[in-house]
């Protein structure tokens, strides 16, 4: 990769996390590697010096309400807001299943737990284990911050993207999407074993992000809450 500083973008896949590096320069091409672990991921990004990282994957946790960022998501996705699962309240972070993270939820929030987001919590745990609220901080480098990548599609596009990203329409219009900002993508990335085409899709959109991250230029929905230990609740796009 060229001598420009570098961002990242991340995602969680089957066979742990894709990596998405780029330089901060628009244009810059992407590459792709599948980390084990979180922890590989950070010392990466770290041993590169990055300015930036943005993570698909919940970090701050709300209490007893939804998460204003959340709310503020869905209604930039509109049609497409079924794809941002409700962020799991802190409570039942270390749940061992469905059933207990589910009576929790409704303990806390009065609101069940969907599978989909009880899926999400041992990545969730995974990443807060590295992580410290700091390291989210503006003033970090890297700076890590969490992203919802459908959210990201659609500030990129100006409207939500219209097919599934499980099916081959909605793959072509991401990567259509994408092929302006990253100048080896006029064709879709090559396979990754370990990871999906939406993963890959997903990581280069939270990678376009952490650019926007380190030029100043990227929003925050949700800033200024802050969870009950100190993460940050924000989603930036």
């Amino acid at each position: 990769m060229s001598d420009v500083p570098l961002v990242a973008g991340v995602d969680g896949a089957k066979g742990g996390w894709v990596m998405a590096a780029t330089g901060a320069d628009p244009g810059s091409p992407v590459e792709f590697s599948l980390r084990p672990s979180f922890a590989d991921v950070w010392a990466e990004a770290r041993s590169q010096g990055m300015l930036a990282i943005a993570v698909d994957m919940p970090i701050g946790l709300p209490g007893q309400d939804k998460r204003r960022s959340d709310i503020e998501a869905r209604e930039i996705l509109g049609p497409r807001r079924s794809s941002l699962f409700w962020t799991p309240p802190l409570g039942v972070l270390d749940a061992a299943d469905h059933a207990e993270a589910n009576r929790l939820s409704r303990e806390d929030t009065g609101r069940g737990l969907s599978i989909q987001a009880f899926h999400l919590l041992p990545k969730v745990r995974e990443v807060r284990a590295v992580l410290t609220p700091d390291d989210l901080s503006p003033q970090s480098r890297p700076q890590a911050a969490e992203v919802h990548p459908e959210t990201s599609f659609a500030v990129l596009a100006g409207q939500p993207m219209s097919a599934s990203k499980r099916q081959p329409a909605g793959q072509a219009e991401r990567q259509t999407a994408l092929a302006p900002e990253f100048d080896n993508l006029d064709t879709a990335p090559p396979p990754l074993s370990g990871a999906t085409l939406d993963d890959l899709l997903d990581a280069t959109a939270a990678a376009w992000t952490a650019r926007r991250m380190a030029t100043g230029t990227a929003i925050t929905l949700g800033q200024g809450e802050v969870d009950e230990t100190g993460y940050p609740m924000a989603i930036w796009a």
